[in-house]
């Protein structure tokens, strides 16, 4: 039987089209249209046949320019594959690694609508603030003395835009280690960050040995339907994440994947453009939204709303904003906690303010 936040959120994955002439702040895809330079690149590799087959686990040079492209740390290309997204890698890993999980709360839902298919038990730590408190320890260690396997960390996070440390990330590999266990690091905001840089990553702490890698190339380069991810995963999974990934995607699109290699050749600056727009936007957002918007945000493209004081439900609120004409996404997706919902800054300014205005007034009619 599915949880509450399962239902919600396969509710949500049947969902359909917005209609005309709403504001759509209910999913993370950015309105930053595809650089000219990737869309050359698909239109040659389109013009000149390239439409076959690759091999199942990715265009090796694609391989060799994600490893390349990893803080702190430079795996074997053979530890690499080229995913349908980073949707795609995330269930390749959680499907090799197996065994009960462990995974924040709130959370992306995908982790929980997975493992509830495939049979996984599945565990919760309260997701922490940025810094050295993003991980509930307590509670990680109480999931992998019941017998988990994989703690997924998700920093950036997505709903709430909290960031881990290098430290707090260091305490975690120790912890899963003592446990015999690994971490899944889903790290699709990794580049956007609002403070400039990249967010720290396990590889860049000295985690490679436990750690599967999550990357997509959807968000920093606005790839969304092209479908283009990576897995970084260690060694010891090598066979089973190429059994899993050949045997239910065959290979990503070939497209997709001479973007990818394009991006990572030819836009090295392209998160930190992301990044200052994205947090001109939240400061937008904390400007309009004024007492309720969150506190802590460092990254990524959200607004984890807390309208409990309200008294109203996630599904109230968001019903009473798509009267005004403004999508979002219920809390109740990513967590089985009442009265959140989350806001993607992903439309044009002009229309993004209007449709925080209406937020506000909203959340202010109580």
């Amino acid at each position: 039987m599915q949880s509450g936040t399962e239902a919600a959120a396969v509710a949500r994955m049947m969902s359909g089209p917005v209609r005309a002439g709403e504001v759509d702040l209910s999913i993370g895809e950015p309105d930053q249209p595809l650089p000219g330079v990737l869309v050359e690149t698909a239109v040659r590799s389109l013009r000149a046949g390239q439409t076959g087959y690759t091999p199942k686990l990715g265009l090796p040079a694609l391989r060799t320019l994600v490893a390349a492209d990893l803080d702190g740390h430079r795996p074997p290309a053979d530890d690499v594959i080229i995913t349908i997204g980073g949707t795609g890698a995330v269930a390749v890993a959680l499907t090799a690694a197996g065994g009960p999980i462990v995974i924040p709360d709130p959370a992306w839902p995908n982790y929980r609508v997975l493992a509830g298919q495939l049979g996984i038990e599945v565990r919760t730590y309260r997701q922490g603030a940025s810094g050295d408190d993003f991980f509930d320890l307590d509670a990680i260690a109480a999931g992998l003395r019941a017998g988990a396997r994989l703690v997924v960390v998700n920093s950036p996070s997505n709903p709430t835009g909290a960031v881990a440390s290098a430290a707090a990330l260091r305490a975690l590999l120790a912890l899963v280690r003592a446990h015999g266990a690994d971490v899944l690091s889903d790290e699709a905001y990794e580049s956007v960050v609002f403070a400039g840089g990249r967010a720290p990553t396990p590889f860049a702490v000295g985690g490679a040995d436990v750690t599967f890698a999550a990357r997509t190339f959807s968000k920093t380069y606005s790839m969304t339907g092209l479908r283009a991810g990576a897995l970084i995963s260690p060694p010891s999974f090598r066979a089973a994440v190429a059994a899993i990934h050949g045997t239910t995607a065959g290979c990503a699109p070939i497209t997709a994947q001479l973007v990818a290699a394009e991006a990572l050749r030819s836009l090295p600056d392209r998160g930190a453009t992301l990044s200052a727009i994205y947090r001109a936007r939240f400061e937008m957002a904390r400007s309009i939204l004024g007492p309720w918007a969150p506190a802590d945000s460092a990254a990524g493209f959200y607004v984890w709303l807390d309208a409990r004081p309200t008294g109203r439900t996630s599904a109230e609120l968001c019903a009473a904003l798509r009267d005004r004409g403004v999508v979002v996404s219920s809390g109740l997706v990513y967590t089985a906690t009442d009265g959140f919902v989350r806001l993607a800054l992903t439309a044009p300014d002009d229309r993004l303010a209007a449709a925080l205005t209406s937020v506000r007034s909203v959340l202010d009619d109580q």
